[in-house]
């Protein structure tokens, strides 16, 4: 299939090479005085445009316009095809795509009771992926039991997002927000007493368990 932007080369080179070509006002924007507007359904019966009535001026802007139409990325710059897929849902595509536990969880910040969720007691090895978008969250090697009655975790994957957190979060009267870092799904809290826990890191990234999907790890190692 010939290329659009090439096409149109071949096209106009005829008229650029014709001296004989009539100069035709600009059909845009610029009908004479008292003329009524050409509706839409009428330009659609008009066909083609004529490229023999073009001038070189109109040709060389329309060349000039279609290369600069040509998108470079399929992204906005920082933004990746799956960032602005996710982000841009709306609450009723959400809620089309989440049980109704999910979807108070990561689109309205809730909290899932104590203890309800099945993967509070998950002791198998594997990932827990993000339930709304996917993303890899939690690693099985960072799980520990906290007592609590949400999953609990003293590490998180790069998928995991803390917002900024208000006075009583720095001074341990209440916790970080956590969300997911590719659909913006909210998580749960990190808390930095997991001395309490003797966690290597001092953290518990407390999370809701009805945010999560876990997938087992195979025998071969990787998650299935």
């Amino acid at each position: 299939v010939m290329d659009p932007l090439l096409l149109l080369c071949f096209v106009a080179l005829p008229v650029l090479g014709s001296s004989a070509a009539p100069r035709a006002p600009p059909r845009a924007s610029r009908t004479q005085a008292g003329s009524p507007p050409i509706s839409r359904s009428a330009a659609r019966g008009k066909g083609l445009i004529d490229f023999r009535r073009l001038s070189r001026r109109q040709v060389a802007g329309g060349l000039a316009a279609g290369m600069m139409s040509i998108p470079l990325s399929g992204a906005r710059a920082g933004q990746t095809e799956q960032d602005v897929q996710w982000r841009s849902l709306s609450d009723a595509e959400w809620r089309k795509r989440l049980t109704p536990e999910q979807y108070y969880i990561l689109r309205e910040r809730g909290t899932e009771r104590p203890f309800s969720s099945p993967l509070y007691k998950e002791k198998r090895k594997g990932t827990f992926y993000c339930a709304g978008c996917g993303t890899a969250l939690f690693s099985s090697n960072k799980k520990f039991d906290s007592g609590t009655g949400w999953p609990s975790f003293y590490d998180a994957l790069p998928g995991v997002s803390v917002k900024s957190a208000g006075l009583a979060a720095l001074v341990g009267l209440s916790g970080e927000e956590l969300v997911c870092k590719n659909c913006n799904g909210h998580l749960g809290d990190r808390f930095n007493d997991g001395v309490l826990w003797s966690t290597p890191t001092g953290l518990r990234y407390c999370i809701d368990g009805y945010a999560l999907r876990f997938e087992p790890e195979s025998s071969s190692g990787s998650a299935v």
